[in-house]
């Protein structure tokens, strides 16, 4: 058990200091889809580049599409699936924005809903805090253990 604990807190430490480095950004992610009224706007992707899937077989392949946000300029990136571009203009790609994350974009989906906080879809943002909240729990388990051996290290001598 406690071979396990240690790996927990190595890789909680590990994504807390990605966190730190990248300005907590899947963090900051995750708390804004709790209240997207409030943290989500609407922007739009003006496209330059569009680079189609590998595989034309599977409806699931991604398209990526490289360009410019419409209200900063801000370059960058989005994949998306085939199916849900069909018929749309891929010129200009409505997507959301958070106010507090400055360099990340995500796509809507067809009838203008973002995702839940804890679909699938968003398995990147709320996957982060919960190895974080497992790795501080097993921090504390770990201290406990190490208390138990030293009492019985203790009562034996």
């Amino acid at each position: 058990m406690k071979t396990f604990c240690l790996l927990l807190i190595f890789l909680g430490v590990s994504i807390i200091g990605i966190e730190i480095a990248n300005d907590f950004t899947k963090t900051k992610i995750f708390y804004a889809s709790f209240n997207p009224q409030k943290y989500y706007h609407k922007d739009i992707l003006l496209v330059n580049e569009t680079i189609p899937p590998m595989s034309s077989s599977s409806n699931k392949t991604s398209w990526i599409f490289y360009g410019y946000c419409k209200s900063d300029n801000l370059k960058s990136g989005i994949t998306i699936s085939k199916s849900i571009i069909e018929n749309q203009n891929t010129s200009e790609i409505p997507i959301w924005r958070i106010s507090s994350v400055k360099n990340k974009i995500i796509y809507r989906r067809k009838n203008d809903t973002i995702n839940s906080p804890f679909s699938y879809e968003m398995r990147d943002y709320w996957s982060t805090p919960l190895f974080i909240l497992a790795a501080i729990s097993a921090l504390f388990y770990y201290i406990t253990i190490k208390r138990k051996e030293q009492k019985n290290t203790a009562k034996q001598t």
